[in-house]
């Protein structure tokens, strides 16, 4: 006898909050195990950059430990632009832009992490670039859907905190611009930019967890 498929539904909210969680995570840890095995210098890289994000994850244990964790986040990721631009429609907003400019964030999350550790001066582009494109667009799709929002007349605190961290990384990103130029050995300075960005970025996934459980956003799940 043939059944048909339940639907059920669980909160959206902790998917945002692992999108938030995981990435910290992983980096942490890794910097943590890899400044233990002597592989990156002791210090705090939001004051002293004296480490980059990549360099906690392309040696021993660490190395293999910031896959296992990234490209599972980049999957989270995916998942939660996905809810984010279904969310985006279903209030009349505009959502196209959010969706694909969060997706390939995610995709180039996972080129970067793939690529990590690897030799050779294409690798190492591509690692780059990977990079580079999944800050940007993930910072993109952020600040979109916390316009939309706003434009939306969703104000609450949610969103206006979602407002605040997306204007700090701007302002980061803006500040971070001239450093070259100005500063004979910039690789400290732009550490450290690289560690508060990634931290506000993090923190945006946590804001929007509190907007959607506010929200009473839900999944739908369907089993046989």
């Amino acid at each position: 006898m043939m059944h048909r498929p339940e639907t059920g539904t669980c909160p959206a909210w902790w998917l945002a909050l692992a999108a938030g969680v995981l990435p910290f995570v992983a980096v942490h840890l890794c910097w943590g195990l890899s400044t233990a095995a002597g592989h990156v210098p002791a210090c705090n890289p939001y004051i002293d950059g004296c480490t980059s994000i990549s360099a906690t994850g392309r040696h021993g244990l660490p190395y293999y430990l910031f896959k296992a964790l990234i490209i599972p986040t980049a999957m989270v990721y995916l998942a939660v632009w996905a809810i984010a631009g279904g969310w985006l429609r279903r209030l009349g907003r505009g959502h196209r832009a959010v969706l694909l400019c969060g997706l390939a964030g995610a995709l180039f999350l996972i080129l970067y992490a793939t690529f990590l550790g690897s030799e050779g001066a294409l690798y190492t582009w591509l690692r780059r670039f990977g990079a580079r494109m999944f800050f940007a667009l993930t910072a993109f799709a952020q600040l979109l859907l916390t316009w939309h929002l706003w434009r939306g007349g969703l104000r609450s605190r949610w969103v206006r905190a979602m407002l605040a961290l997306c204007a700090a990384q701007l302002l980061i990103g803006i500040a971070s611009l001239p450093v070259p130029l100005i500063v004979d050995d910039p690789d400290a300075i732009q550490n450290v930019v690289e560690w508060t960005y990634a931290l506000a970025m993090n923190a945006v996934f946590l804001v929007l967890a509190g907007a959607w459980r506010q929200a009473g956003l839900q999944l739908r799940l369907g089993s046989a």
